[in-house]
């Protein structure tokens, strides 16, 4: 039976038990290795076993030291033996009740499986058995897992040595972690010496007054100092915070001068930053989708406009003028607005006339279609807001798509016409009616089809005047038809009264018959009816043919008998598989197949009896049609599940919680199936919007990923724009003050744009370019500084070789006389520096120098200084000596350690790095220092020291590029 497989109850199929022959080995050899009293057949015993755990029993509790050996090493050779058939569960189950170290570690290098190998690998710590499997294991992941256990430094060498190029990532882990073990055994001396630097470092800040530069070095070093903070030792740290907070307190007194001298612009500033946000709000305007919010936002604004102070002209009439502009702009929006309701109203009864268009089963009209379209389009895209053109723009695609189709279809009827209307001619010629008639109106409907899908005119002119002259042909056979059928009747019934004599098998006889008289029934279809004396005739030949075919009739009757009986069991099949089956728990493709194959058994089964075909015919189709309404009802019923799936899917398309919404959709992608399936398009109609709807909210992601790896780009580029502006200026700029700004300016900007996400494969790379750039500015200006000290100290010398040559004319004491008047002269000549407190210095000394040129006592007090200033100058000049490292004179030795101890202590045991920062006010010193007699030795000594210090500058300077 077909569906006997439904009724029957499911039974467990009968599993042939084999013989376990290889079991009751293993059972007697455990009983043998277990109780038998000679050890020598325990031990023959136990070689032969295969059981782990009467194995682990047996080298712990057999009283002989021989046996439990034995078992020891069975045990070892069943784990490392790749013919072993225990299963890989009971092994590793086994491996984890045994606690032998020396048995573990030769397994995890010797057993064959590598989960076993895997497994023991974890449990060992030994560092050369780590090291073995690291190095000899045939499976990369253990290797990997050995050396990740490796901690030892001895063992880690030894992998690097002996794994070589066979695997690389072992030799990179091993690497690494011999390159942490370095680090870390350095780390205390590394973190001592970045608390020395960085403490020295703190302590010089505001040295120089450069306190915008040295607050954002504070910075710089605070993250360097946390860094290292929790490993640095209490003095580091207390030293570290007494000169930051030394610093900050300096730093807040000068931000409080600054503060002053601020606020005097702050007043202007801010009267501009009005006018001009002013015009940013106006700006927005165009971006405004209501009329009235921008007539209201242009009216508030210019308010608010010529409420306003007014600017000076130069500044007040760029405003003013982009002012006009903007509110010029809004308006033109605004008006804007009226023309696109219009043309959106426009927009709607085009869209309904395309869909009614769409709803019209015949052929579209090709240039009224276009012309809808063209129309359709030109209002959607004046349309701002893409929702209300999109219902316009699905009927348009669905439009256009229909117009190609029939297009298509029409010219592939037109490429067809000529080969049809020669087919037609054909049976024209011909005389058959019965096919020319359909094929002349399938002709003239495809003519009209062609002639409304606006295929090029004049491309079916000629089919169609073909086609005219050929109807008076059809209209004739259509007269010559019922002639034509008496004419055959009587040719049907010559036939059959020769039957009656001729000699012809009987089923021959028989086909003939039923022949002849199938043709005088299909006579009688076509319309033409015959006249009674032939049917007479041809009805008394039948009988009497029929009369010499009744022995064949009745052994067709038995078979007749037999194929009723055959379709009588086929309906009882059904109908008892119909009231027993049980609908909620079946297989709908099981069903599905059976019925297919009922049907096809049914259509195989040979002729019945007519008085029984129509009574089977009509119980098989009953039954059939009960099993089809329930194959229909679930049709249905999963149509409709499907349906509910794809609405459930689209409304997760609009989520907020995308992550929620892609596994919720993953859920009900798990739940789409088909139990009986529709009509081959409605499902795969079905599964396309499904797809497509799943396609939405996976698209959702992609979306998310695209805008995040934009933003990713978007940060990139700004920092890179950081670093490339920060080389530009670095590269073109040379005033210290500005390169000061520019740095503060820069490290700003870094700093915002450092808390925005930038692709992490190049975020160490940006921070290394941004500290190259950054260390490129610092480097810039401290050159800029030292240049501009240099030349100052170079004028500070001309002014004070001026000053020096015209007191001592004064005094008589050199041969190169100046009066006062060329002196002062030279003096308005020579170029004033930046420096005003010294600036003032040597202008008093020259005034003072002009005075003593009229006045006698003014010339006295000269005289004075000129006597003093001679050991003033060798006391400077020492210092010079001790700060630039030079040697002085022998008999200086005593003064010059008195001067280390108790002057220059402060000044040198603090650390300068740099020469100039502790000898500029000396130098200073010794320029204002005059007159004082002609010391050719000290003056050489002085050069010798000036020399050093351009040297010293020189070679710092270099050190700095180079670095």
């Amino acid at each position: 039976m077909l569906f006997g497989r439904f009724l029957k109850k499911r039974q467990q199929a009968a599993v042939e038990a084999k013989q376990a022959i290889a079991s009751q080995t293993q059972e007697a050899l455990a009983e043998q290795a277990r109780h038998h009293a000679d050890a020598a057949k325990r031990d023959e015993a136990t070689r032969q076993l295969q059981n782990l755990p009467l194995l682990r029993q047996i080298r712990t509790d057999d009283p002989d030291s021989g046996v439990r050996e034995t078992a020891t090493t069975r045990y070892r050779d069943l784990l490392c033996d790749s013919a072993c058939d225990i299963p890989l569960a009971v092994q590793l189950d086994e491996l984890s009740r045994i606690d032998d170290l020396p048995l573990l570690e030769t397994l995890a290098i010797q057993a064959h499986a590598a989960e076993i190998r895997r497994a023991l690998i974890e449990r060992i710590a030994s560092p050369a058995v780590l090291a073995q499997c690291a190095v000899r294991d045939s499976l990369a992941s253990n290797r990997g897992l050995a050396v990740e256990r490796l901690q030892d430094r001895a063992a880690l060498e030894q992998v690097l040595r002996q794994i070589g190029k066979k695997d690389k990532n072992v030799y990179r882990a091993a690497r690494e972690k011999l390159r942490l073990i370095a680090e870390q055994d350095e780390l205390p001396r590394r973190i001592g010496a970045q608390c020395e630097e960085l403490c020295a470092r703190v302590e010089h800040l505001g040295r120089l007054g450069n306190w915008g530069q040295d607050r954002a070095l504070l910075e710089h070093l605070d993250r360097q100092w946390a860094a290292i903070q929790e490993h640095a030792e209490a003095d580091w740290q207390a030293r570290y915070q007494a000169g930051r907070e030394r610093f900050l307190t300096a730093h807040d007194d000068f931000c409080r001068e600054q503060a002053a001298q601020i606020a005097a612009q702050a007043t202007q500033a801010t009267s501009l930053a009005e006018r001009q946000a002013l015009l940013d709000e106006l700006a927005t305007a165009t971006d405004l989708t209501d009329e009235s919010g921008i007539a209201a936002l242009c009216e508030r604004l210019a308010a608010r406009w010529k409420s306003l102070p007014a600017l000076p002209e130069a500044r007040q009439r760029p405003l003013d003028a982009r002012y006009d502009a903007l509110m010029r702009a809004a308006d033109a929006v605004r008006q804007s607005f009226a023309e696109r309701g219009q043309n959106a109203a426009r927009l709607e009864k085009l869209t309904a006339r395309a869909a009614r268009l769409l709803d019209e089963s015949r052929p579209l009209d090709h240039q009224d279609a276009q012309s809808l379209l063209e129309r359709g389009r030109a209002l959607a895209n004046g349309l701002s807001d893409p929702d209300a053109a999109q219902p316009f723009l699905t009927l348009a695609e669905r439009l256009e798509s229909r117009l190609a189709t029939q297009r298509r279809h029409a010219e592939q009827r037109l490429a067809l016409l000529p080969e049809r209307l020669a087919e037609l001619e054909t049976h024209l010629a011909a005389g058959e009616l019965k096919k020319a008639d359909p094929l002349y109106q399938s002709l003239q409907a495809g003519l009209d089809m062609i002639k409304a899908s606006g295929l090029q005119q004049g491309a079916e002119s000629d089919i169609a005047r073909r086609l005219r002259a050929l109807a008076p042909q059809l209209r004739e056979l259509q007269h010559w038809r019922r002639w034509g059928a008496d004419q055959h009747r009587e040719g049907l019934c010559d036939d059959m009264e020769e039957l009656i004599t001729r000699e012809l098998p009987l089923e021959a006889l028989a086909e003939r018959l039923h022949a002849l008289q199938m043709d005088w029934k299909g006579l009688d279809k076509t319309g033409s009816p015959a006249n009674q004396a032939l049917w007479e005739r041809f009805h008394a030949a039948s009988d009497a043919v029929y009369a010499r075919c009744r022995p064949f009739m009745q052994a067709q009757a038995v078979e007749r008998e037999s194929n009723r009986l055959a379709r009588e069991q086929i309906c009882q099949q059904i109908e008892d598989f119909l009231s027993k089956i049980d609908w909620e728990r079946v297989d709908w493709k099981k069903i599905l197949r059976a019925e297919r194959e009922t049907r096809q058994l049914w259509s195989g089964i040979g002729p019945t009896e007519g008085r029984h075909r129509k009574a089977l015919e009509r119980r098989f189709h009953q039954s059939l049609r009960q099993l089809d309404q329930r194959l229909d009802a679930e049709r249905k019923r999963n149509q409709a599940h499907k349906h509910r799936l794809i609405e459930q899917v689209q409304a997760l398309a609009e989520a907020p919680d995308l992550d929620a919404a892609i596994e919720q959709t993953k859920t009900l992608q798990r739940e789409w199936r088909t139990t009986v399936p529709a009509r081959q398009k409605d499902e795969n109609r079905l599964w396309q919007s499904f797809r497509a709807a799943c396609d939405a909210v996976f698209e959702r992601r992609a979306v998310l990923h695209q805008a995040h790896a934009n933003e990713l780009k978007s940060n990139l580029a700004t920092r890179e724009t950081i670093c490339a502006e920060a080389r530009a200026f670095a590269a073109s700029e040379t005033d210290p003050k500005r390169l000061a700004a520019a740095l503060h300016e820069f490290e700003e900007r870094w700093r915002a744009a450092q808390s925005l996400p930038v692709p992490r494969q190049v975020a160490g790379q940006l921070t290394r370019q941004w500290q190259a750039c950054r260390d490129d500015l610092e480097q810039r200006q401290r050159q800029s500084e030292d240049r501009q000290r240099q030349t100052a100290l170079e004028r500070l010398q001309r002014q004070a070789e001026l000053c020096e040559r015209f007191e001592l004319s004064l005094l008589g004491k050199t041969t190169d006389l100046i009066d006062a008047e060329t002196a002062s002269q030279l003096w308005r000549a020579a170029q004033t520096q930046g420096e005003s407190d010294l600036q003032q210095a040597l202008a008093a000394r020259f005034e003072l120098a002009l005075k003593a040129a009229q006045d006698p006592e003014q010339l006295a007090e000269l005289r004075y200084r000129y006597a003093a200033n001679g050991e003033r100058r060798s006391q400077i000049c020492l210092q010079l000596e001790i700060i630039t490292g030079l040697s002085s004179p022998a008999n200086l030795a005593q003064q010059r350690l008195e001067f280390q101890v108790a002057r220059l202590a402060e000044r040198m045991v603090e650390g300068e790095d740099d020469p100039l920062q502790g000898t500029t006010q000396l130098l200073h010193d010794w320029y204002l220092c005059g007159p004082a007699p002609q010391d050719a030795s000290l003056l050489a000594r002085f050069e010798r020291v000036r020399q050093a210090l351009t040297a010293r500058t020189g070679e710092q300077a270099a050190q700095m590029r180079q670095d």
